[in-house]
């Protein structure tokens, strides 16, 4: 078996759940000091390989090392765990993100000898939970030039990105007796009536990354399970993707207008927040953060884009340039700090989460050798100096 195989199929052996990486950490920290590189484990459990060249720009690579769970093990038809088969590795984190990964390290031997700039490897945590604190961390620690997200992409170059915001919607009623429903306010029904009005919200859009869509994806009321008793509480949360430029408060302020007008009509009340968040890392730190990721988007004619291709090109290689469709620690690099960012891996975006989850060896050796190709191009750039 070859090596690259080898070390994707040892990362997808050992499991690293949000919250839960620390064995995984510890297997990437190994093969980083394997390949020379200095390796610290930050106070959040990031895995932080560096390695100084020579003099230059420092590129970041960021894959975070945390994978969604396998919900039933029964439905897949290989192992979850991870198994080979006719030229193709089946298993959790194949594509999301262990694949990228296991190219990543494999290429970082391929560029060992350059004579210019510093590479640090971001081993970053609980990303499938909030997209961007991790990679934040490590970033603003290292002040890279250029950062490079190892998300799943086709080979392709992505230059951006739409962001995401958690939304809650919470109505507030009046229970009562379901026999006498007149005499309360029912939550439930009050969501649908703001439910029907906010389909009808024309949403922003950008010619590159496309609508700004709200999707429902959870609804609860309360008292639950409820013992004939009209709700008191309905709350539902929104997935909204956001486009380059738009605040928390555009994100908020129509859904608002219309909980407002809704709730007024009859008289109960409501609540429109960015849904806040917290957990705590494997290493014992806990994060408090909102889960608001901003979109980001740079020209293909931006320098960071640019010898991303002239790299892929000049190494025989195709270089496309695209945009991803879902959110990554991108948000954080280019969408907070700034960082000239893109993004680069192989497989299949589509096969993330799946059951029997995959990725083609042949995909897994030529994304090796684009990020070998694009790492030397951005190395070899002249530093711009750190992103503040």
């Amino acid at each position: 078996m070859d090596p690259l195989t080898d070390l994707l199929l040892r990362l997808v052996a050992t499991p690293s759940l949000s919250n839960e990486e620390g064995a995984c950490a510890a297997l990437v920290a190994d093969e980083l000091r394997r390949l020379g590189m200095d390796v610290d484990v930050d106070a959040m459990g990031n895995v932080v390989g560096r390695l100084e060249l020579g003099p230059g720009p420092t590129v970041m690579i960021d894959c975070h090392l945390d994978t969604v769970p396998v919900v039933d093990a029964s439905e897949w038809t290989r192992n979850p765990a991870g198994e080979l088969v006719e030229g193709r590795v089946y298993g959790r984190g194949t594509v999301d993100m262990k694949g990228p990964m296991a190219a990543v390290l494999h290429a970082l031997d391929a560029v060992r000898d350059t004579d210019r700039g510093t590479v640090v490897f971001a081993g970053t945590v609980a990303e499938e939970l909030v997209e961007g604190p991790a990679a934040i961390a490590v970033a603003e620690a290292v002040s890279p030039d250029f950062v490079i997200i190892c998300e799943p992409s086709q080979r392709r170059i992505a230059r951006g990105q739409r962001g995401r915001a958690e939304l809650a919607v919470d109505i507030r009623g009046i229970s009562s007796h379901s026999a006498y429903p007149g005499e309360g306010i029912n939550a439930v029904e009050v969501m649908a009536d703001v439910i029907t009005e906010l389909r009808g919200l024309v949403p922003s859009e950008d010619a590159t990354l496309g609508e700004g869509i709200l999707v429902l994806i959870d609804l609860k009321s309360e008292p639950y399970p409820s013992l004939s008793t009209v709700p008191e509480r309905c709350r539902a949360t929104f997935d909204r993707r956001t486009l380059v430029g738009e605040t928390e408060d555009d994100v908020l302020a129509p859904i608002r207008a219309i909980v407002e007008k809704v709730t007024a009509t009859w008289g109960a009340s409501g609540t429109v927040e960015v849904v806040a968040h917290e957990h705590t890392t494997y290493a014992g730190q806990v994060v408090r953060t909102t889960k608001f990721a901003p979109a980001w988007l740079f020209d293909a004619e931006d320098p960071i884009v640019a010898r991303a291709v002239d790299g892929l090109t000049g190494a025989g290689l195709d270089a496309v340039v695209t945009h991803y469709r879902f959110c990554t620690n991108g948000s954080g690099t280019a969408g907070r700090l700034g960082i000239p960012t893109i993004g680069y891996g192989p497989g299949q975006e589509d096969q993330a989460h799946k059951v029997d989850e995959y990725i083609d060896v042949a995909d897994l050796q030529l994304g090796a050798q684009g990020y070998a190709a694009i790492l030397a191009a951005l190395l070899g750039a002249e530093s711009s100096g750190a992103a503040q």
